[in-house]
């Protein structure tokens, strides 16, 4: 049967000081006035019924999943919650091993739950092919081609044509600088890598025995929910991606037509929301003059925004902190998060 693994541990820093540890970017409604989270469940309606849906979280926000998932029908036994965060490798690795208890032959979609994804009907469409590979055996990537040479995606070198839209895949490259971004945006079949996998429980189980035994290990010693906090302090972080895909032989890839961002940052929100020739983007009570690709939004307060002669500008406005920066350094809004935490800053 097939299972989906929702990842929902993230804090999603990048999106300060809107996004904070205790209230992450997944429990937001940045676009519209659903979550992401609740998104991602809608989503996957029709595709996998709610009884075989497990929702990995941070056990600090066990209380918020719980109250977002209501209405969807997921078992309140199928959110796994983490003690603390290990990046997406342990996360996948751990219900992959809790879904193999219970069916040793489970083909598994796992997905990030912070997407935004336009076309629904798009996204079931890639997931069946993605779906019907992993049922034969493949590991299987989704990517989709980029519009930009971002460093905040991964990258996917596409290879032999196996059927219409579905490649063998070349090598995987995560978060390249901005050159190596460029010269991979210039070459042909290349995807942006969305981060949606597909590949039965014992396949993963068992490539990570085989490039990760000490992470399986751990996994192995998982019967029941009561068994993860004596494991979770011996195992490591590490992303799939890093620890196992770019590793990995044999992979597949579903290329997908439908429009995707993962939203990791305020400039990838601007390049969602942007129109008009100068691709402002104004969501709060601000008076502009001569601004060309701004960003301005408040959340929480009224207070009004003047901007005079910015460019590629990003001003985020809350009742406790205000940011400002170049789009161009959107991606360094986590290590300033970083830097706020060393500090004691209250507003994290």
């Amino acid at each position: 049967m097939t299972y989906a693994i929702i990842l929902a541990g993230g804090v999603g820093s990048r999106f300060w000081p809107l996004s904070r540890e205790s209230l992450p970017k997944q429990f937001l409604g940045i676009i519209g006035k659903e979550s992401f989270l609740k998104a991602a469940l809608r989503r996957i309606q029709g595709v996998i019924p709610p009884k075989r849906i497990f929702i990995v979280t941070n056990r600090s926000y066990s209380r918020q999943i719980r109250k977002e998932v209501k209405g969807f029908r997921v078992p309140p036994s199928n959110i796994i919650l983490e003690p603390k965060p290990l990046n997406t490798l342990p996360a996948i690795g751990l219900c992959a091993r809790m879904i193999s208890i219970r069916d040793k032959q489970a083909n598994l979609l796992v997905l990030p739950a912070d997407h935004y994804i336009r076309d629904n009907a798009g996204f079931k469409r890639a997931i069946f092919k993605a779906l019907k590979l992993s049922s034969a055996g493949f590991m299987c990537l989704v990517g989709v081609k980029p519009d930009s040479p971002c460093v905040g995606y991964g990258y996917i070198k596409a290879a032999r044509r196996i059927d219409k839209d579905i490649f063998s895949v070349a090598y995987l490259k995560e978060k390249p600088g901005l050159k190596t971004a460029r010269r991979l945006f210039k070459e042909k079949n290349i995807f942006w890598n969305t981060g949606i996998f597909c590949f039965k429980a014992e396949v993963i189980l068992r490539q990570i025995k085989d490039r990760l035994p000490g992470l399986h290990n751990q996994l192995s010693r998982v019967k029941y929910k009561q068994d993860i906090g004596d494991i979770w302090p011996k195992i490591k972080a590490v992303s799939i991606d890093y620890g196992l895909l770019e590793k990995s032989q044999g992979l597949v890839m579903v290329k997908a037509g439908f429009d995707w961002s993962d939203l990791g940052s305020w400039d990838a929100l601007c390049g969602v929301l942007a129109s008009g020739n100068k691709k402002n983007v104004i969501l709060s009570d601000c008076v502009s003059l001569d601004n060309a690709n701004i960003f301005v939004s408040s959340y929480g307060c009224r207070r009004l925004i003047a901007a005079i002669g910015l460019r590629d500008t990003i001003i985020v406005d809350t009742p406790d902190a205000l940011l400002i920066c170049k789009k161009e350094n959107a991606q360094d809004i986590k290590a300033l998060v970083e830097i706020l935490k060393r500090k004691k800053k209250s507003c994290v």
